[in-house]
């Protein structure tokens, strides 16, 4: 009986060796994930005022004969207040194209807007916006 203790003794040390090998050899420990990236800003943020853009979006709300709000993947997530100069014939879900220029909107300097509720607009005071024209669709 007292030989088989030695044996076992000897497996068992064996085996925690083996492991502490097996352990030690299996590399560095992975790196942590790397940290989320911020997503890319709309185009809107990297605008500055003055910037000429031309967008295609669709309409999400008309605010008035002469305003209305775009949504697309690469604007603002609560959407782009469109302004312009002509009175837009626009229906909500029509993909529109604008061509403008990039503001900074404030409500007193657009009055003119005609009969849109003036608390449809306050979100947008200070923001920047796009004051321009539609762009016609391609005749077919």
């Amino acid at each position: 009986m007292l030989a088989w203790r030695p044996r076992r003794a000897a497996r068992v040390a064996a085996g925690l060796l083996l492991a502490a090998i097996l352990a030690a050899c299996s590399g560095p420990p992975p790196a942590p994930a790397p940290a989320p990236q911020r997503p890319p800003q709309d185009t809107i943020t990297r605008a500055t005022e003055g910037t000429r853009l031309t967008v295609t979006a669709s309409v999400e709300r008309v605010l008035g004969p002469h305003a209305f709000v775009v949504r697309d993947a690469d604007l603002p997530d609560d959407g782009l207040l469109v302004l312009v100069t002509t009175r837009a014939e626009v229906r909500r879900q029509q993909l529109v194209t604008v061509e403008g220029v990039v503001i900074r909107f404030r409500y007193a300097d657009h009055t003119d807007l005609g009969p849109a509720d003036p608390s449809e607009f306050e979100r947008y005071e200070g923001r920047k916006v796009l004051i321009g024209r539609l762009v016609p669709l391609p005749s077919r």
